[in-house]
């Protein structure tokens, strides 16, 4: 009869031991990239979004787009960087009238009302000699 004792190696239940940390292991380790890849696509959207109201800030200041007056609230569609971004701007008046608040809410879809944006901006312009709908309002 033979021994096994003198015999080297793994038995069948040390392996299967051994796979099963294995897997656990690389459980931990998927799950953890996959929350880094999730991160690290809000953070590039977030950024976009950023860009994308930065843009409609800065044309609205310019008087590129005429922005309607709160609760009126101009809603477009911009492409940037190959996907397509909703946005929604308006203008309010504050207590002085040659200042005039600016807001900018950037959506990955078209927005439902009162849903979250991804990004809210706020500006505020100065007119030295009025705005363009109030010089257009005195003419009339």
């Amino acid at each position: 009869m033979r021994t096994l004792k003198n015999k080297s190696g793994l038995t069948l239940i040390e392996v299967l031991i051994a796979l099963a940390i294995v897997a656990i292991a690389m459980t931990a380790i998927i799950k953890a990239t996959t929350q880094n890849i999730r991160a690290t696509t809000y953070l590039q959207n977030k950024t976009i979004a950023m860009w994308v109201g930065q843009q409609i800030l800065n044309e609205a200041r310019a008087n590129i787009i005429a922005l309607p007056r709160s609760p009126d609230m101009l809603k477009e569609k911009t492409t940037m960087l190959g996907r397509d971004w909703y946005w929604q701007a308006d203008s309010s008046s504050t207590p002085n009238k040659r200042i005039k608040k600016i807001s900018v809410r950037v959506y990955t879809h078209d927005a439902e009302e009162n849903e979250t944006p991804l990004i809210a901006l706020e500006s505020y312009t100065y007119q030295v000699f009025g705005f363009p709908a109030e010089q257009e309002e005195r003419k009339s």
